[in-house]
């Protein structure tokens, strides 16, 4: 066929057929005068309509050709108002009857944008696509996509498991028992049964908890000694906490602060030493359990970090008497307590220091080992 000869469809696509719904046209509708009149009985049925526009400019690339002296036809095909695998499917049959009319070379495509050019790979398959033409119409466009993005996040927080249960479940959850707390005349109750629910959602996944803990429990018998190691490491230092509060709080020195702010200049020492002293013993058994439990999971996987646990373990250990002395130092301020904290300090440098220059050599060179 020759330059000449050549003749091409100018199409224009209605995927949600607004122009069956809308200004009861039947479709396929071929011809520039069968257009025209389409495009103002939609133009005239919802004057708001981004696909009356999308008509009219294809009756305009129409006129444009002509006057180029390029033989080509104008059409229109409608899908389905539902969208989706029926609309597609009717797209192609009316196209197929569109190019059936004639010998087309190729289709040119005047869109509005958004789903109706979705449909670019059905003509595609059927006519080459020679030229696709954009209606962007001022307020058509952004708000179209904007609604399908916000429709689609929509679909997904309600219909997913995997986000409805943060979207749905916990607003569910809250707005339950705020009820039956607002309804037993609870009101503080309700609004801190409300932030505890807030807050331990954000908490949760906000460091990615249910990961960790789903991860751990898909590494059986391994999984299951980290996970309870890190519970009770978190209950034991929880309660640690809560000791040394409960012991800074019991001091006699307290009261003096809390009704003079400026006597913790004075007394400050005194109460950071009964906080450590309250809850040290707790702290540390958590951080021990922790690691511990490190330990074994990974003694039974057969991993080489077990080493590390050791060491924090020992670090732990050599640590506990310099902080519990530093504790009784800053209660008491005796000369005993500044002696063995000294002394405390000086023996955990050269442990450190013996560990250091004995162990590192060997951890170094099993590390080249294994690299090798």
């Amino acid at each position: 066929m020759s330059q000449g000869e050549e003749k091409y469809l100018v199409l224009c696509v209605d995927r949600d057929d607004d122009l069956g719904t809308k200004a009861k046209v039947e479709s396929p509708v071929i011809g520039r005068e069968q257009a025209l009149a389409a495009a103002t009985k939609l133009a005239l049925a919802d004057p708001e309509e981004a696909d009356a526009n999308a008509i009219f400019a294809a009756v305009k690339k129409y006129d444009e050709l002509t006057r180029e002296k390029t033989q080509c036809e104008v059409a229109v095909v409608c899908g389905e108002v539902n969208r989706g695998f029926e609309a597609d499917r009717r797209v192609r049959k009316q196209v197929a009857s569109v190019l059936a009319g004639s010998s087309y070379s190729g289709v040119v495509l005047v869109s509005d944008g958004g789903e109706d050019e979705q449909v670019m790979p059905i003509i595609q398959g059927m006519k080459p696509i020679v030229s696709v033409q954009r209606v962007a119409v001022k307020h058509s466009q952004t708000v179209e996509e904007t609604y399908q993005i916000l429709g689609r996040y929509l679909r997904m927080l309600i219909f997913d498991p995997h986000y409805s249960k943060y979207a749905l479940g916990v607003p569910g959850l809250i707005f339950i028992l705020a009820g039956i707390l607002t309804v037993a005349g609870r009101g503080f109750e309700a609004a801190l049964a409300t932030l505890l629910i807030i807050g331990g959602a954000f908490l949760v996944r906000g460091f990615g908890v249910d990961r960790t803990v789903a991860g751990l429990l898909q590494r059986g018998p391994t999984g299951y000694i980290r996970l309870f190691s890190m519970i009770g490491a978190v209950i034991a230092v929880i309660a640690g906490i809560d000791a040394g509060y409960v012991a800074m709080t019991g001091d006699p020195h307290w009261s003096a602060v809390v009704a003079d702010p400026t006597q913790i200049l004075v007394y400050g020492g005194t109460l950071i030493g009964r906080l450590l002293g309250g809850g040290l013993n707790l702290v540390w058994a958590g951080i021990a359990i922790y690691a511990t439990g490190a330990l074994l999971s990974h003694v039974a996987r057969e991993s080489i970090r077990w080493r590390r646990d050791s060491y924090v373990l020992v670090m732990l250990a050599m640590l506990y008497f310099p902080v519990r002395t530093f504790s009784d130092f800053l209660v008491n301020g005796t000369t005993e307590a500044t002696f063995f904290l000294i002394s405390y300090i000086l023996l955990g440098l050269v442990a450190v220091f013996v560990l250091t220059i004995t162990l590192y050599p060997r951890v170094r060179t099993r590390a080249s080992t294994d690299n090798e």
